[in-house]
């Protein structure tokens, strides 16, 4: 192979790479560190209807979102900086009858979690009812691959209801202190 072709090669492989960096550092289109205006204007923009708007620190809710083929409520989560740093997705609830639902959901949430990504830690750690604990998140599967994120799936049994809850968090935005958007502050103040 030539030189050229390398180099080209090597182009693609490092833009892509990239752009695979870039897709796991947002949420709907919605990359992490945005504004809760920004969020609340792209769900907009994509027919949703918003709530619980107000006040820092208090989550974005979407009741109804279409994740894949599975429609579950989203909530946006915000640090004290109000920058989003975390999502979190669940199903609504059922009864014990309909348990295998809630395992179908979480094993689809997973799925989903994997074409994102990548490979999940370990094969699923709870397939039935007698494994489950109350009031927990009883993890189903877990991402340790992308450098930056937390990222799981779970199943939570509150009294004889189930749902499925996946969740992702950006490390470094969720321990961001107050002190440092005061400090990013204080030039903007300055040059007025």
């Amino acid at each position: 192979m030539s030189k050229f072709g390398i180099v080209i090669t090597f182009l693609i492989l490092v833009l892509s790479l990239h752009v695979q960096a870039q897709s796991q550092n947002n949420f709907a289109g919605i990359p992490f560190g945005s504004t809760r205006e920004t969020v609340i204007e792209e769900m907009m923009k994509k027919g949703y209807e918003p709530y619980g708007q107000t006040g820092i620190g208090e989550r974005v809710v979407i009741p109804v979102y279409m994740f894949g083929e599975l429609p579950v409520q989203v909530d946006f989560i915000f640090n004290k900086n109000d920058k989003f740093y975390a999502f979190e997705i669940r199903t609504g609830r059922v009864e014990r009858a309909r348990l295998s639902k809630t395992f179908e959901a979480v094993a689809y949430m997973s799925d989903q979690f994997t074409l994102k990504y990548g490979k999940p830690s370990g094969a699923p750690a709870i397939s039935e009812l007698s494994s489950l604990k109350e009031n927990v998140h009883n993890l189903y599967q877990e991402w340790f691959s992308v450098k930056a994120l937390d990222a799981y799936t779970a199943v939570i049994q509150k009294g004889n209801r189930y749902y499925a809850v996946g969740s992702v968090t950006h490390r470094q935005l969720a321990t961001e202190s107050e002190a440092k958007r005061t400090r990013e502050k204080a030039p903007e103040a300055a040059a007025f």
